[in-house]
This record gives C-alpha cells, structure tokens and sequence, in this order.
C-alpha cells in the first residue's frame, strides 16, 4: 500500500484515519488511540476553536508536554487552519508569557496548573464535542507551526515553518526509511523540538503508531532502553547524547531489541567512537546521521556503512532530494523546499538569515564543514558562539544577558567545551559588584528564572575583572584558558 505525498499536514491524517481506521495511532503508557478516534477527537476541537472566532492563520499555543492530548491539539489546530506553537510547560514563567506574546497566540491549550497571562481552553472537554471537516483554504506555503529558539540577543526567535518545508521531509524519510503501518516509532522528543516532526507526521502519512516516551523519564538511560524493549519499538530518532546515555549508562548492549530495525540521531555531533559502539551493540540495525538546522529542517543524510570502526568523524552527508547546498568560505549554507519561511515578525532578522547565491535563496547556517574524499560533507563546527547541548540550539549570548540582568552581576561571558564523556560544558565568568557576596546558588537560580534548564550553566566563577582584547571585547579565548579542568 503507498503511502500519500500530501503537501497539507492535516490532510495525513484524514487520509490515515480513512485508510487505517482502526489501527493505533498514538500509544501513551499502555492507552492507544486509533487513527479514527484521533481525527474525531481533533475535528470537534478544530470545529470548537471556529466556533471562537478562528481564522486562517491564528496561533494556538501548546503550553503542555507532549502527550496524546497534545498531538490531538496539533491536528486539530491544523484541522481549523490555525498554526500551533508547542511551548514547554517547563520553560520558566518569563520566557513563556513572552513567548506567548511574541506570536500573538490567539488561543492557549495548557496543562492544569498553570497559571498563564492569558485564558486557556479545556482541551478535553472541547474533543467530547462534535465536528466536522470542513476545507480551511490552507496552502501549502501558509505556516503550519511556529518553534521558538535561542536568541543571541535573550529573546528567543520564533522559526515559522510551512506545510510544504514539512511535508518534503516527512514525504521523503517515510519514503527513505521504509515506515509503515506495522512501524512503531519512539517519540522521545517534545514538540518544541523539530525532530518530534518526523513521529508525528510519519505517524500519519504511513498509519504507524506514535509510541510516546514521558517526558519525565526521557533522560533516564536505564528507563528508556527499558521502554525500547518493552514497546517493541522499530524506528527511533533522537538526538546523539540521549543513544550515548543509553549506550553507557543505559545498559543498551545487554537488551534484546528483535523489532528494532533504523536508528536516526540528528541535532548534535555524534562522536565517531560512540557511533562505532551503538553499531556494535546493534547490529543489524540501520544506523543514520541526518543534518539541518531547525530554520531548515534535515537537509543532509548519510548511512553508517556496516563495519564503522570510529576512526573518522561520522560524515553530516549529501543532500536530500528536496534539499541542495553551497559551501562559501568553508560555511554550509542549505536551500530547498524544507526552507523556513523566516522568523515570526522579524523581518531584519529574517533578511539578515538568508543569501541569494545564483538566484537561489539559502539559509546561513553558520556551521563550518569540508568536503572528504567520499564527497561527503563533515561538520568542523561553528563559526558563532551557538552551541548545542542534548539537541538544543544555546546562544551563549543569551545566557549572558541572563546573568547580567542580575543586580549583582556588572559583566558576564559565557564559554563552553566539549568532550565525548560530558558532552557540552558550559561555564559562565561574571565580575560582580562590591558588596555582600552572591552565591553560585543564587546565580543559578536567577538563571532558572528566566531560562530553560537546559541552558543553565555547569558552573559560574567570579573574577574581579574579565579578560578584553585591544578593542576591549571579551577575549574568550583567554576565558577558555581558565575553566577548570578534571
């Protein structure tokens, strides 16, 4: 049975739930939704938000952790023409209310508890309604969704994607990788997190079963090889330091995984000798390395041939089918049809993102690569200060700020450094004000405050002054010197 190339996110499931009606769509801790009930369950609140007042091109906002409630929203947002914007219910107050503001969310699905700066909907009272299908004039260039990132200036950018810079990867990795009905995909990642783009729509465009691992546990290692077990799982996408943690602490070689045939990391480098043990302890299971910024989605693919030792770094790859690249002074900037549309209501920024290179309009990525001697390209690294850390984009300027909103602090830089073993470290350097002594403590729970965990610093060192080159910049070279070593 072939599977449909729509260029219409939601129109995957209306073909799945007619196609695969019965058959499970969303598995959640032991609870299944078939592919009909799903499309009920997101019609009626689709027909319920219509009902309010929305129109083609209004932002629903998701302040809830991915959850079959939360998939149910996505579609029915997309039913109703809207486009969703996942927000972590975990992210601290600060950063979620002017991420609410900064999209103009006209309606707000949310977690009970929380309390938000503005009204929220009853999603589950709204999906015991009734609805119908009805077509919202969606084009395939009209936004699907919006993910916010880290911002260089503290303000996180809101990257808008289309329904066709979707759909040309979801059409193609179903297609590459073989999804199918009998497929049960892992869904480690949260939806602020593209990768959770392939679970989901896969999900719906080949009738497979979204088989989602809590969010509380996802960083356990033992919990999830456990889950990888337990759930049969076949296809699982994550980002590398989440396989690492498995591999090392997880106890993955001493598992039997009989179903489990691909494994797809994107988001981070994975080191070359971790790779090497994840294929040794797998094997015969189909091991990918996909590249692409969240501004471009996967652009660049490549297979880890059988036999890797771990001797060479693991190639970023060639291109996609929907994808074509450029190399300008060593950076990697990536066009195609999985191009975002820009940044929401940011059009300097936005500007500033792209080149026209031959007519062509491609994303500045900012990542340095080479060529081997296969003709595949090889991630160096960046050519900015944005690091990576469990798959999440970190513009360390942001943290900066952060620390410099405090009263204490009158400057900070912010490093980081890397290592197969930890992964990215990142240290900040802070000169502070006389007086009363501040704590590590204390500044970390100023960041906590206004950043996600996962941009906290690893450790925060006071100097009586920081370290300026001729110009009276951060030298941050000099700060690297100084970060303490093992």
């Amino acid at each position: 049975m072939s599977e449909p190339d729509t260029v219409l996110l939601h129109q995957y499931l209306i073909e799945a739930a007619d196609r695969f009606a019965g058959a499970a769509a969303v598995a959640e801790a032991g609870a299944i939704v078939t592919f009909r009930e799903l499309l009920e369950r997101a019609s009626a609140v689709a027909a319920a938000l219509r009902d309010r007042g929305l129109v083609k091109g209004d932002r629903v906002a998701l302040v809830m952790a991915k959850t079959t409630d939360a998939i149910t929203a996505v579609f029915a947002t997309l039913l109703a023409g809207g486009v969703y914007v996942p927000v972590q219910p975990r992210w601290p107050p600060e950063r979620i209310a002017s991420t609410l503001e900064d999209c103009g969310a006209r309606f707000v699905f949310a977690e009970p508890g929380l309390h938000l700066p503005i009204s929220t909907l009853d999603l589950q009272a709204l999906s015991r309604g009734s609805g119908r299908f009805w077509d919202p004039g969606v084009a395939p260039e009209d936004p699907a969704f919006i993910l916010f990132t880290s911002g260089s200036t503290g303000r996180p950018k809101g990257v808008t994607l289309s329904h066709r810079a979707v759909a040309a990867f979801v059409n193609w990795s179903g297609r590459e990788f073989q999804v199918g009905p009998d497929d049960r995909i892992a869904c480690p990642s949260p939806l602020s997190f593209d990768l959770s783009t392939f679970d989901i729509f896969n999900m719906a465009r080949s009738g497979a079963t979204c088989v989602l691992v809590p969010e509380q546990n996802a960083w356990f290692p033992r919990f999830v090889t456990q889950f990888l077990e337990d759930e049969c799982i076949t296809v699982w996408y994550s980002v590398p330091s989440m396989l690492a943690g498995m591999l090392n602490d997880g106890g993955l070689a001493r598992r039997s995984y009989p179903r489990l045939r691909t494994i797809l990391f994107a988001g981070e480098v994975f080191p070359a000798a971790q790779v090497a043990r994840l294929q040794a302890a797998l094997p015969g299971v189909g091991l990918y390395n996909l590249y692409g910024p969240t501004e471009t989605n996967v652009t660049t693919w490549h297979a880890v041939p059988a036999g890797f030792d771990g001797g060479r770094p693991v190639p970023i790859g060639r291109p996609c089918p929907y994808a074509r690249v450029a190399l300008q002074d060593d950076e990697l900037p990536p066009a195609g049809e999985s191009l975002m549309t820009g940044y929401w209501n940011r059009p300097a920024e936005t500007a500033r993102a792209f080149v026209e290179i031959e007519g062509v309009r491609y994303y500045r990525s900012g990542d340095r690569v080479t060529m081997d001697a296969q003709g595949d390209l090889v991630f160096l690294g960046r050519m900015d200060r944005q690091v990576k850390r469990r798959g999440f984009r970190i513009e360390l300027g942001e943290i900066e700020e952060a620390l410099s909103r405090h009263e204490a602090v009158l400057e900070a830089a912010v490093v980081s450094t890397s290592d197969e073993d930890s992964g990215t470290t990142i240290t900040a350097f802070v000169r502070l004000a006389p007086g009363g002594p501040v704590s590590q403590a204390d500044l970390r729970a100023h960041c906590a405050r206004v950043t996600p965990g996962y941009m906290l610093p690893d450790r925060i060192v006071p100097l009586p002054s920081l370290p300026k080159g001729s110009r009276g910049k951060i030298d941050y070279l000099a700060l690297s010197e100084l970060i303490p070593r093992k």
